[in-house]
């Protein structure tokens, strides 16, 4: 366990870091000027190479990613040797990476030549690739198996609600003088986690209530799939029928007249987003800080992943800007 002037010389570093993160006013230049060159000098302080413009976009995709877990794993060091719910906390990095080789062996690919966080785990399954037995074997992902390239998007469910039931315990170690506001950042996440992927599942795949609620993660002793669960007793083809859904506020940026899931995945962004960066400053001492900094170097990443995104698809300037725009909030 890191002892308070760790926990104290962590939350002003954070305070530092905050300050350099590409969002709001410098999300919105970026998404501005939206030209790959700049991003690349941004991002590699060089001029961009003469490349076709896919591998442009992979290479600065990677980029973005290596850098946020580069930036949360540094600073974050003198604790993550030492203590549990640090490293619960970066093994997100790890199960991405997961999801990432999942993705390959399903499509018989060749083992990739680096993998974007490194780890005991990683480096034994790549040593060991393709065997998928073998790969995972006396690890936390032992279950993942042939079969589970079938259904990839069961896989990495299976995944992420694995995570959050080891953040949820691993927090439960914490003492009560560093535990700040972390337990009520975690359900939240949790809640509207469960309540985009039911949407997802429910618009694009047509699952009920029933088939939906295996796929929601649960902690016991508290609630996190009322809200999510709620949502089919809606007609999501008529947002007046959300009128009286307690997270209605999550709706203020939809535009027309049924519910469109990537809108309300940003407007949850957004408040997630939001609440972690006013718990920085409520609870700075304690494991708070260190939590709000993971979430929002998250924020920051998906923010230029999607103005990349917005390059790839020929999006108007307006609408990378109002993503850039809609992670900023509340004034610092």
């Amino acid at each position: 366990m890191a002892d308070s002037y760790e926990i104290a010389y962590l939350y002003g570093r954070i305070c530092g870091a905050f300050s350099t993160m590409n969002l709001g006013a410098k999300g919105a230049a970026i998404a501005r000027d939206s030209s790959l060159s700049d991003i690349w000098k941004l991002y590699f302080d060089q001029e961009i190479p003469d490349k076709p413009e896919a591998w442009i976009l992979t290479t600065l995709e990677q980029k973005v990613i290596r850098r946020s877990v580069d930036k949360f794993l540094a600073l974050a060091q003198p604790v993550l040797d030492s203590d549990v719910f640090a490293r619960v906390l970066s093994a997100k990095y790890e199960i991405d990476a997961v999801k990432s080789m999942l993705f390959r062996l399903a499509g018989s690919e060749s083992k990739p030549d680096a993998i974007l966080y490194a780890s005991p785990m990683t480096e034994k399954a790549l040593a060991v690739w393709p065997r998928m037995k073998e790969m995972f074997e006396g690890t936390a992902y032992a279950w993942i198996d042939r079969d589970a390239l079938i259904d990839i998007g069961a896989s990495e469910n299976r995944l992420d609600r694995e995570y959050y039931g080891s953040l949820w315990r691993a927090a439960a170690t914490l003492p009560k003088r560093m535990l700040g506001n972390i337990p009520a950042l975690i359900l939240q996440d949790i809640r509207y986690q469960n309540l985009v992927w039911a949407l997802r599942v429910r618009r694009y795949y047509g699952y009920t209530a029933e088939r939906t609620l295996p796929m929601l993660a649960a902690i016991d002793g508290e609630d996190t799939t009322s809200l999510a669960l709620g949502t089919f007793d809606m007609d999501i083809d008529n947002l007046d029928s959300f009128g009286s859904w307690p997270a209605k506020k999550l709706l203020s940026s939809q535009k027309g007249t049924r519910l469109d899931v990537p809108t309300l995945e940003l407007r949850v962004q957004k408040e997630l987003f939001a609440i972690a960066r006013r718990s920085l400053h409520m609870y700075p001492f304690g494991y708070t800080p260190l939590y709000c900094y993971f979430k929002m170097l998250e924020a920051e990443a998906s923010l230029v992943l999607g103005i990349l995104e917005g390059i790839r698809l020929k999006a108007p300037a307006e609408e990378k800007i109002d993503l850039a725009w809609a992670l900023l909030g509340e004034g610092i």
